[in-house]
Formats: structure tokens, sequence, C-alpha cells
């Protein structure tokens, strides 16, 4: 897997990547240009709009909670003919989660895991708290007119890795691709937390985060992937367990993947 291949070059965004390339169900190529995952996108300079918008973005989906959205707000794509859609994967206040300023900042930039749970269950977490905003993703990249679509969080790391192993599961990618797809943004977050070390809306908070919870290792996304599939079999059956329409699910595939032949 080369990262540079699949990376769109952005002066604001960092993580910004297409998910075309990888080989899921019989033996076709997700397709280029259709899907990406990113960080976030409230920095993206008038060229990085410019060039989005050449590329026929259509959709963008952030996973952020209010408070983040709030803060930076939708950024420079916001005045273009580019739908949006805020599916926050945490919400402030829900059971098990830190209230209070900063509580969000912490969730937004490194995702901590649950007292006593480590990185991954902390992912198997979103699956409970964020399920309907990650159903309604899952449904609205069954839907051909949304292409192409980017989701985003903060860093593209946490709540934009599970979507995207769920996606490239239900797409039929081996784990061990879905695992190394998830280890290239080892390659970006330094550029990630130098932005937010530099933002004073953000650098006293980013400060007080232990910097383990800015990893990004291999082990995390195995044993969520293990754990996805021994606790709810699969990113397919938790979808259709979380209320994504059989129609919508049978769909992504087909319209992520090259066409048979």
């Amino acid at each position: 897997m080369v990262a540079a291949s699949r990376l769109v070059p952005l002066e604001g965004a960092f993580n910004f990547r297409d998910l075309g390339g990888y080989l899921g169900t019989d033996h076709r190529e997700t397709r280029w240009g259709r899907l990406y995952r990113s960080d976030t996108l409230h920095e993206l300079t008038a060229s990085d709009v410019e060039r989005l918008v050449g590329m026929g973005l259509r959709t963008v989906v952030d996973l952020r909670t209010e408070r983040e959205l709030a803060r930076t707000g939708r950024g420079p794509l916001e005045p273009h003919d580019v739908d949006f859609r805020h599916l926050a994967v945490v919400k402030e206040g829900v059971a098990g989660e830190q209230t209070g300023e900063g509580a969000s900042d912490r969730e937004a930039l490194a995702a901590p895991a649950p007292a006593g749970d480590d990185l991954a269950e902390r992912y198997l977490w979103y699956l409970d708290v964020g399920r309907d905003a990650l159903a309604e993703a899952l449904t609205m990249l069954g839907d051909d007119a949304n292409y192409p679509l980017v989701f985003h969080c903060a860093a593209g790391k946490d709540r934009t890795g599970v979507l995207a192993a769920l996606v490239l599961e239900i797409c039929g990618v081996a784990p061990d691709v879905i695992v190394a797809d998830y280890v290239i943004t080892a390659e970006r977050i330094g550029f990630i937390m130098d932005r937010y070390r530099a933002d004073p809306r953000f650098a006293e908070r980013v400060a007080k985060v232990p910097a383990s919870r800015f990893s990004v290792e291999a082990p995390t996304m195995i044993q969520f992937l293990s754990e996805l599939g021994a606790r709810h079999g699969g990113a397919r059956a938790w979808a259709l367990e979380a209320g994504v329409p059989l129609v919508a699910l049978d769909a992504l595939p087909e319209l992520l993947l090259e066409p048979l032949g």
C-alpha cells in the first residue's frame, strides 16, 4: 500500500485520502474518486476548496460533536454547492462520557478510552453511542446521489477510522488491508497535532492529553475488527441490526466497487 498515492494534497487538511484501490468482494477493487476519509476541513484554503469542488465533491459527512462544529464552523466549503450532513458519533452528556468544558475537545483530538478500557474498546463503544449516526452514514453511502463523498472527524483517526472500517469490511476488503489503511494516519498525525497545538482554541487542552492517546497502532484496529465479529457478527450484521435498510446495505458495495467484468 502506497500512502502517497491516495493522499489528496491539501494545505488545510493533512489526512484527506481516497479509499479507492482496495481489493474487495469478487476480486473487485474499490473505486477511485468516490469515497474519501479526512481530518477536519475547517482550515481549507481557497486553493483546497477549488481542488475539491473541481473533483466534483458532492457530500461532506461531519462526525464531530456539536461543540466541535460550533467552535470551528463548517469551514470554507460552506458557501459551495456541497451537501453537508452533521452526524455526531458522540453527543455531549451521554452515559459514560465526561461532560463540561474541554470534554469534547479530548474526544475530538484523541478519543480517550472509557475508564479501564483500551482504545479498541472505545471504538466498540462508538458502535453503541454512535449507532444512529453511523447507521445514517452507511445509509447515505447506499445512495448514488451522495457521491463523491468525504467523511471526517477532527484528526481522521478514531471516529473516521471506525466508519472506514465498517465500510471497507462491508465491501469485502480483507482485515489486514483495513488495518493498513487505518495505520496510514500514523504518518499524518504529527502534522495534525502541530496544527492543534498552534491553535489557541485547542493548545491548552491538547497539552493536557497524554501523548499515548494520539497513537495510531495496528493492534487497535486488529482488536476492533476481531471484537466486531465476535460481538456483532461483523460489519454487515451490525449495520442491519442498527437499522441500515437492506436495500442501502446491498447497494453500498455495488456503488463503491468496480463493476464486474
